[in-house]
């Protein structure tokens, strides 16, 4: 869809001398954590609440949500002073190695904020372009296996962890109020737009998004939501 050629496009528009190779997605990361069940986005602005800082940190300022940005090492103590009410870190695994799991116990699983995030390999423009052809096809293929194989590990660690915390922590699990997705929408949108317009080539960027998104999703969106519907299914069989 052309997102890598303007992903290698990236470097030079920030000026940096580098090859970079996108790998171990992680995502779609949880809504979060909560002290008591929240029903709408009434009972969601009233906490403080832990968030990436960034657009997604504004997003949540724009539609009421005090959002604090912090360190992932300082969530748990600022949990435990009451510095914030509620936060947001990742996903079940990475969560339960922070331990929210014993000052919160309602957690949300339906993001918006950080769908996926990929770490990066960066290897120096003029060293990478020494390489021989062979060398940059092995490092190709390696972030791309790299890639298809940390999307399966991730969602059986996570699935494994979310397990342990609402069998063993006394996690419950809820759904995420649905006033959340059309705000938050609304908000990011209003803030993509307001990038777009200051920078050309994140314009450019978006516009490809949105561009491959009117292909993939109406076939994309429907498979899912029959995947959606047997997993549920199967959950509901589940002690």
């Amino acid at each position: 869809g052309g997102g890598k050629e303007l992903y290698d496009r990236l470097w030079g528009e920030m000026g940096v001398n580098v090859k970079g190779f996108m790998l171990q997605p992680v995502g779609p990361e949880a809504l979060g954590w909560f002290p008591e069940p929240i029903a709408s986005m009434d009972d969601f602005r009233k906490l403080r609440f832990r968030a990436p800082p960034g657009m997604v940190g504004a997003a949540y300022n724009e539609i009421g949500v005090a959002a604090v940005a912090m360190g992932g090492g300082d969530i748990l103590p600022a949990l435990e002073k009451g510095t914030i009410d509620a936060a947001e870190w990742c996903c079940p695994k990475p969560d339960s190695v922070f331990g929210f799991q014993k000052v919160l116990k309602h957690y949300y699983l339906q993001g918006l904020h950080q769908v996926v995030v990929n770490a990066d390999l960066y290897v120096n423009g003029d060293v990478y372009e020494g390489l021989s052809a062979i060398e940059k096809k092995a490092l190709e293929v390696a972030a791309n296996a790299s890639l298809s194989k940390s999307l399966s590990y991730r969602i059986y660690e996570n699935g494994k962890a979310l397990k342990d915390l609402t069998a063993n922590h006394g996690v419950i699990l809820e759904d995420t109020p649905a006033d959340y997705f059309t705000e938050y929408m609304a908000a990011a949108k209003k803030l993509l737009k307001a990038a777009a317009e200051d920078n050309e080539f994140f314009a450019e960027v978006w516009q490809s998004q949105q561009d491959f998104a009117d292909i993939v999703v109406p076939f994309w969106a429907g498979a899912q939501t029959s995947n959606a519907g047997l997993g549920k299914a199967h959950a509901d069989t589940l002690e």
